[in-house]
């Protein structure tokens, strides 16, 4: 399989930086929610304060899915710039990996057998 290098590298860097968009965005809709004092005795301002926790946890949650994107693209640009012939190989089994997920994935580290067998251990 002939591997387009730079063209690997464009499209981490492009994903890198939609992801750190992603991240600003995310945290700037975290901090527009107010809390407020939670004594009160309103009950809509309870609601508001709950609907209001429960979407900071959603963000959480999406913020740490794009963590680990992050950590993944880093990886796989290290890997292109320092040991470039270590890219495109499953990082378990040592095969390469398959072509049509590298195109889609390009931060993936491992092939489809072992990205199974890890997700059945997860």
């Amino acid at each position: 399989m002939e591997i387009d290098y730079e063209g690997i590298k464009r499209k981490l860097i492009q994903k890198k930086e939609e992801l750190v968009r992603m991240v600003e965005a995310l945290l700037l809709e975290a901090t527009n929610g107010n809390l407020g004092e939670l004594s009160t005795l309103d009950t809509n301002h309870l609601v508001d304060t709950a609907m209001n926790m429960i979407n900071k946890e959603q963000i959480a949650g999406k913020l740490e899915s794009i963590k680990v994107m992050l950590i993944n693209i880093d990886h796989a640009l290290a890997k292109l710039d320092k040991n470039v012939e270590k890219f495109g190989l499953c990082e378990l089994c040592n095969k390469q990996i398959e072509e049509q997920r590298l195109q889609a994935l390009p931060w993936a580290r491992y092939c489809m057998g072992c990205e199974r067998k890890l997700d059945k251990q997860r």
